[in-house]
């Protein structure tokens, strides 16, 4: 029977932020369009000044020339967003790594081995949610059938939180903000207390484990990061919660987190 499966900040010294803040207008410029990437979905001058650690008359004579060339837009009257340009190239170099594809034959394996379903989710900035990119289902009658291009929501379940643990503090914020009770449970989100102690142990054990009796759901997620550290997303495997004791549990662990450690490998070498 198958189931229907909806299913750093880092504190610097001023001397620190001297040394670190770009100089030349090049440099400035790069740097620029790498916050723009990572900023939410608007920002304003002052914002982006404060995280260039530049003064918002270089940020805004440097704006002008990114919204002259598309890398930019205005989202009002006082804020900013990324650019069709700037989306258009992230785009293409997305295009030359299928990172859909690299993960198959991992998930593939991970089925081979353990006979549960194995997901590869992809973080969406935009959404603030997981986005399943592919899947491979277990051949076994009970199983969630999950599909591709469903989205997932992050403080829930293994595959959300291998992802949530890695994201930037403000993003974790953003996240929290709209995100309050459970899509399948309906149950309120965890206390902030105890999803931050959750979201640790991810950081510490390099993968998720959710494990829900009551709606008889469990998983295992490894986070997938590019060359920078930052998180691209999360790949497990998924399960009736009653069939999870039946693995080995570090074995299972062992696996789930080699196999999202190679994709980071894989990414890496990609985006060299």
């Amino acid at each position: 029977m198958a189931r229907r499966f909806r299913w750093r900040f880092v504190t610097m010294t001023a001397e620190q932020r001297t040394s670190a803040a770009p100089r030349g207008a090049g440099e400035r410029l790069l740097c620029l369009i790498k916050l723009i990437a990572t900023q939410p979905r608007s920002f304003s001058l002052g914002e982006l000044a404060e995280r260039a650690d530049l003064p918002a008359s270089s940020i805004h004579r440097l704006l002008k020339i990114l919204e002259r060339n598309g890398f930019v837009e205005r989202a009002d009257a006082r804020a900013y967003r990324p650019g069709r340009e700037l989306h258009r190239i992230a785009s293409l170099l997305l295009s030359h790594f299928d990172i859909g594809r690299a993960a198959r034959p991992l998930l593939e394996a991970l089925v081979r081995r353990h006979g549960e379903t194995s997901v590869l989710c992809v973080y969406s900035p935009t959404s603030r949610r997981g986005i399943v990119a592919e899947v491979v289902l277990t051949a076994h009658p009970l199983r969630y059938n999950v599909e591709r291009g469903i989205e997932i929501s992050l403080p829930w379940g293994s595959l959300g939180r291998a992802i949530l643990a890695h994201l930037p503090a403000s993003e974790v914020e953003m996240v929290l903000r709209n995100e309050n009770s459970g899509p399948l449970t309906g149950r309120p989100r965890p206390t902030r207390e105890s999803l931050g102690k959750d979201l640790a142990h991810v950081r510490e054990h390099g993968v998720a484990i959710f494990h829900d009796r009551h709606f008889d759901l469990a998983g295992v997620a490894g986070p997938v990061f590019n060359r920078e550290g930052e998180v691209l997303g999360s790949l497990g495997v998924v399960m009736p919660s009653t069939r999870f004791g039946l693995h080995p549990t570090n074995e299972l662990i062992g696996a789930v987190r080699d196999a999202a450690r190679e994709l980071s490998e894989q990414a890496a070498i990609a985006f060299g």
